[in-house]
């Protein structure tokens, strides 16, 4: 079994409720007194004026939780893997600000995502604006990289513990489709093509390093190898602009059947829903290129609720 340290996937949110405060309500009221003489009944004290109660606090403004992001995956048809975004035109987008984890100081980055499944296979575009860096056989933490983790535990944190608060309860299941590009652009990657290297795990990719994973753990997580274990990822990456340093868009497309029957992947349905989070790893990193926990990601802004439409 493999596994590898990845430092902290993606980061979490925390919501926050002030407490509502009320002041007291005070009230105090003098007693009547009547006194007598044997020439004339004293005049009768008026009662003291009773004091009007305090004023009670208003409750303090309770902070609303943030809206819960959506993202319809409508039924499509025709669709193939190979990086070109064209047929995507009328798939619905959502676009995000990837940024970092905590501690990290590294540059936000814009992109969109869209989901589409065709009833028998999901669907993931993923698109990211930054500069191009790929090179045939250089070691790739000098090229862009993208990891699409899906919840397989409802309870399992976006971040899978990036913060430390989150470091011993985002610990539910997750499946991670994880991708270092060493194949070039247009060239289909992952296992549904190549399979797992020798001697590896079923989740491996063997040729282009799309790697099927899972983790339970937020410094830690392992190509697929539980029951039924495979990997059925294909994908296609291109860029707007193929000349080194050039800015532009870079475009991943990604597909997997619905439900692999595979213990350590996430299951889809039409008419259910999936929660997606989303990670890029930017070779200009560090002189040295991006490290794995060198990333900016989605799960700040908490889960995507993917809907699969019927």
């Amino acid at each position: 079994m493999r596994i590898r340290r990845i430092g902290v996937l993606f980061t979490v949110m925390a919501l926050s409720v002030a407490v509502a405060s009320c002041g007291g309500d005070e009230s105090t009221t003098s007693t009547t007194v009547a006194t007598v003489t044997t020439e004339a009944p004293a005049t009768t004290e008026a009662p003291a004026t009773t004091e009007a109660p305090a004023t009670t606090e208003a409750p303090a403004t309770t902070e609303a939780p943030p809206a819960e992001i959506l993202l319809d995956a409508p039924l499509v048809t025709g669709f193939a893997v190979d990086g070109d975004p064209g047929e995507w035109a009328d798939v619905p987008s959502l676009d995000l600000t990837l940024e970092p984890i905590g501690g990290e100081t590294l540059e936000a980055k814009n992109a969109v995502v869209k989901v589409a499944h065709d009833g028998e296979s999901v669907y993931v575009l993923f698109q990211v604006e930054d500069a191009y860096n790929w090179v045939l056989g250089e070691d790739p933490h000098f090229t862009s990289a993208v990891g699409v983790q899906w919840a397989i535990d409802q309870s399992a944190g976006g971040a899978m513990g990036a913060s430390d608060d989150d470091q011993e309860t985002s610990l539910g299941m997750v499946d991670i489709w994880h991708w270092e590009l060493e194949c070039a652009a247009g060239e289909v990657s992952g296992g549904a093509t190549a399979g797992p290297g020798e001697g590896s795990d079923p989740g491996d990719d063997g040729a282009c390093n799309f790697d099927d994973e899972w983790s339970t753990s937020p410094t830690e997580r392992e190509d697929d190898n539980g029951d039924g274990a495979e990997n059925s990822l294909s994908g296609s990456w291109s860029h707007s602009d193929p000349t080194a340093d050039a800015a532009g868009t870079w475009t991943f497309e990604m597909s997997r059947p619905l439900d692999t029957g595979d213990s350590t992947d996430a299951a889809f349905a039409a008419g259910e829903s999936g929660l997606l989070a989303l990670a890029y790893w930017d070779a200009d990193a560090t002189p040295e290129g991006w490290e794995d926990n060198g990333h900016v990601q989605s799960a700040n802004l908490g889960w995507i609720n993917v809907t699969f439409a019927s």
